[in-house]
């Protein structure tokens, strides 16, 4: 039980750093290849769509700063594989050549296009997608690459936030409510959950105890993996920070939990767990929906 591609979905922007680091101490102790991903803009065929109804002029000026944009951020991008793998001495490899199982090694994958389309169709062939959190404006708190990995992949996706973390998967928090949010998360994150040296299942007691943790427990125990139930009352605030509140009491480095419970319109609208674990989470969180 463990995981054997990791794909580190790298934009060159804030927080990439943080990511791939997240992805190259999970790559070496799972022994597993790690692709980082640097999807280039296409900023010609870009253009055309932020560009109708104005001039030949301005279309042009927008080509020429999302060009400029994007090889920024190519060069970004690559500085950190230079520095965190090349330089590091790290094992690389070319991004199609075949690796035997179990082995530890870093490629870097750069292509052009839409960024969605290119997440997507590696992340389908991964075990875990890293990306950097979004930032604190609420426009920021997803973005389509997101998105697709998270509702169109299968896949979990992790979100690291952009501070370097010092730990992660040490103490793993589960937020547990018996969902099919919270069970295609903890079914995703059972090699990080093996891996662990502790692990708790954090849930809101409720007055007909529904969620019932030590069945999980008992399910998790099949599997090796020993795990504390931990209960709270939940406040009335958002479920989101109180789950963050009570990983952080727990000693947690990474938190894992599933996504959009409800619709995400209403989560947008009436605010709910996964909104508030988007906008400011300051832990790392492995989402799953």
């Amino acid at each position: 039980m463990s995981l054997a591609r990791i794909l580190a979905a790298i934009d060159g922007m804030t927080g990439s750093g943080a990511a791939l680091d997240a992805a190259l101490r999970l790559g070496k102790q799972h022994g597993a290849r790690v692709e980082l991903l640097h999807v280039e803009i296409d900023a010609v065929t870009v253009a055309p769509i932020v560009g109708e109804g104005m001039s030949g002029a301005a279309v042009e000026q927008i080509i020429q700063s999302l060009q400029e944009q994007a090889k920024a951020r190519l060069a970004a991008a690559r500085a950190l594989y230079q520095s965190r793998c090349v330089e590091a001495g790290l094992p690389l490899v070319e991004p199609d050549e075949p690796l035997k199982a179990g082995t530890f090694a870093v490629s870097f994958r750069h292509v052009v296009g839409r960024e969605v389309d290119h997440v997507l169709r590696h992340g389908r062939v991964s075990d875990l997608v890293v990306m950097a959190r979004p930032g604190d404006e609420p426009e920021e708190t997803a973005s389509p690459a997101f998105d697709a990995i998270l509702f169109d992949s299968g896949r979990p996706v992790l979100l690291v936030p952009g501070a370097p973390v010092e730990r992660l998967g040490e103490t793993v928090a589960l937020a547990w409510n018996r969902s099919r949010e919270a069970v295609r998360a903890t079914a995703m994150a059972l090699p990080l959950l093996g891996a662990a040296k502790k692990v708790v299942i954090l849930t809101g007691r409720d007055s007909d105890d529904a969620a019932r943790p030590s069945m999980l427990a008992d399910y998790l125990a099949g599997h090796g993996i020993e795990a504390k139930t931990w209960a709270f009352t939940p406040g009335n605030g958002s479920m989101g920070d109180q789950l963050l509140a009570e990983a952080g009491k727990a000693g947690a480095d990474l938190l894992v939990m599933g996504a959009y419970g409800h619709s995400r319109l209403r989560e947008l609208v009436l605010g709910g767990a996964t909104r508030a674990v988007l906008s400011h989470g300051d832990l790392p969180v492995l989402l799953a929906h």
